[in-house]
């Protein structure tokens, strides 16, 4: 087997060392031409130029990409092949709102090809050591097709019906996991503008469930920890449980206010950082405005 990978960022790097030391031929393409040039050499795996040149080559391609508009880019790609490309499977693992899923689906389906709705869980340690969460949402008759593929990559993999339910319980879990440094950001301000010490919060919150959720993000918030998910990707993220929300219209004002503190510390120079760093940025405001008072 052949395996395609659409986007070479951090995910999709991670994932091609993966495959590669699993013995599987991997394919590359990526908007930025070079990035890719650099992968390949590493790995020894071929650059294409196009997605639909990469689709048309490979057994599966496996798309990483960082949004809806990015989705719809390389959907287009394909899209603009004349006749069709049977024989493929094409799975979704980047998150997006489950309207540009099921938009994908359509256009490839259109093609001829097979569509496999598998957004992961985890981050770049995970899925350079073949060990991600899948959420699959595929038609059964494509199930145990993609599952093969899938276990290339996957720890565990759940089944969750048709598209786009596997995207919907993706944002569910990024909706919970991406709070809590908004939270701890927030927590930060009101000690930091009070005077208070950081420290005393840990001090207080010893032996109490509080404790474990401060030790997991409190390093890297406060330091320089490398990036596992940038602060740009977490609004965007936000922006699309909104998008979800609102697309059944339910209110969404937790997700909207999360993602707007997402977006003003990445366009406030954090943009690239781990995304538990908006705590650095909330810290500053909140120590300028203690200065400016006093």
């Amino acid at each position: 087997m052949i395996v395609g990978i659409i986007g070479t960022g951090n995910m999709g790097s991670s994932l091609a060392e993966c495959l590669t030391g699993r013995n599987v031929e991997v394919a590359l393409f990526n908007r930025t031409r070079s990035k890719a040039e650099e992968l390949g050499r590493r790995l020894g795996a071929r650059v294409y130029d196009s997605p639909s040149q990469l689709v048309e080559n490979v057994e599966a391609a496996i798309a990483f990409v960082r949004d809806d508009h990015a989705l719809r880019t390389v959907l287009f790609s394909i899209a603009s092949k004349s006749g069709k490309i049977g024989g493929k499977v094409f799975i979704n693992a980047s998150t997006v709102t489950p309207s540009a899923s099921l938009e994908a689906m359509e256009i490839l389906g259109s093609k001829g090809i097979d569509y496999v709705e598998a957004p992961v869980f985890g981050s770049t340690s995970e899925a350079r050591e073949c060990r991600l969460i899948s959420m699959v949402s595929t038609k059964e008759y494509l199930l145990e097709k993609a599952v093969n593929i899938l276990k290339l990559y996957s720890e565990r993999i759940h089944y969750i019906g048709e598209p786009p339910k596997a995207m919907v319980v993706k944002l569910a879990l990024n909706n919970l996991a991406l709070a809590l440094p908004a939270v701890l950001a927030e927590s930060i301000m009101l000690l930091t503008s009070w005077d208070i010490e950081l420290d005393v919060l840990r001090r207080v919150s010893q032996n109490t469930w509080i404790e474990p959720v401060l030790n997991r993000y409190w390093d890297r918030a406060l330091g320089d920890s490398r990036p596992r998910f940038t602060v740009d990707n977490a609004g965007k993220d936000y922006s699309y449980v909104a998008s979800a929300l609102k697309y059944k219209g339910l209110p969404s004002f937790l997700s909207d206010a999360v993602s707007s503190m997402y977006h003003l510390a990445g366009r406030n120079g954090l943009g690239d950082r781990d995304y538990p760093q908006i705590v650095k940025y909330y810290r500053e405001i909140a120590g300028r405005s203690q200065s400016s008072a006093g």
